[in-house]
Parts: C-alpha cells; structure tokens; sequence
C-alpha cells in the first residue's frame, strides 16, 4: 500500500460526519449475511440430521399374575421385556430399560421384586429378595417412599397384575 493509499484511507476512518463508520457498518453486515446464506443456510455439503435409532420392537406381555420365580426371566437380556414389582405389583417398565435393563443404574432391580429397595432408597443387593417379601417391618417413612415409587410407577409404566407368594394349582 503507498503512503498516499494509507492517508486516504486515515482520512476516511477519521471523517467526522460518520459517512465512513456507516459504509464500514454495511459492508461488514452484508458480509455476514452472505456468509450465513452461502455457507450455512444453503451448505449442500452438510450431513443430514441424525436420526435417533427406533427403539426395538418387542412383543407386549399380557395382563397376568406372576410369582418371584416367572418374574425372574424378565430381567432385559435376550430381548426380553423389563418388569419389576413395586409393592406387590408387576410393572413392565421396558421403555425404561436404559434404567432398569442390562447395565442401567436399577438393573438389579429387573426381573424381581424392587419394593424394599425402593422403599429404603437402596441400591444394595441384600435388600432385594429372592423370597416373597411381605414388607411388614418398613418404618412409616419408608412406606411413604414406596408409594411414592409406585404412583411413579403407575403413572409411567403398564401394570400387568399382581406379585404372588405362590401360584395356586387347581386340582
């Protein structure tokens, strides 16, 4: 740039009735919107939009009843649904399964009776049964915290019957 260029321009920054902060003002804003048009708004290059993987299809259980050993099956693996029982209740919670299915944060709880941990806000092995639980020894706030899960429950998930102590054969 020659030293005549350079004053031209330091006359033109220095114009004081702000003809050339308005010029630069415009210029700089067309700049942008060309940008944003050309190379954002109208980019053809882009990739499209992800989609989210479908979740997978799996057969709805039935209403029915079960006891502790038919719950045990239903615990996520093999593609099997996720249901859990919440104060002798069966919920199928497999649209949940990030949380209760294989290696989700309640996985232990699948395929069992999740009522005295639940109720005792635990993740702790001992406090899931592998025997009919009849919770009569839950202290008053911790028989508030299960129904507190199972409204949760209820209001999220399908019910599909009762935790049995034992299964009644007819003869």
């Amino acid at each position: 740039m020659t030293l005549e260029t350079a004053d031209a321009l330091e006359d033109l920054t220095m114009s004081t009735d702000g003809t050339a902060y308005i010029v630069t003002t415009i210029a700089l804003l067309g700049g942008v919107l060309a940008f944003y048009y050309f190379y954002i708004y109208n980019n053809p290059d882009e990739p499209e939009e992800e989609q989210e993987p479908e979740e997978e299809k799996y057969t709805a259980l039935e209403p029915q009843d079960f006891t502790l050993e038919e719950l045990k099956p239903y615990d996520g693996t093999d593609g099997k649904p996720v249901c859990i029982a919440v104060n002798h209740i069966v919920y199928d919670v497999t649209k949940g399964k990030n949380f209760y299915g294989p290696g989700g944060p309640y996985a232990m709880l699948a395929g069992k009776d999740g009522s005295r941990a639940l109720a005792k806000m635990s993740l702790d092995e001992s406090d899931v049964k592998d025997e009919y639980d009849d919770l009569d020894d839950l202290t008053p706030f911790q028989r508030d915290s299960l129904s507190e899960w199972e409204m949760k429950f209820q209001t999220r998930y399908t019910e599909l019957g009762k935790l049995l102590k034992t299964r009644e054969t007819e003869e």
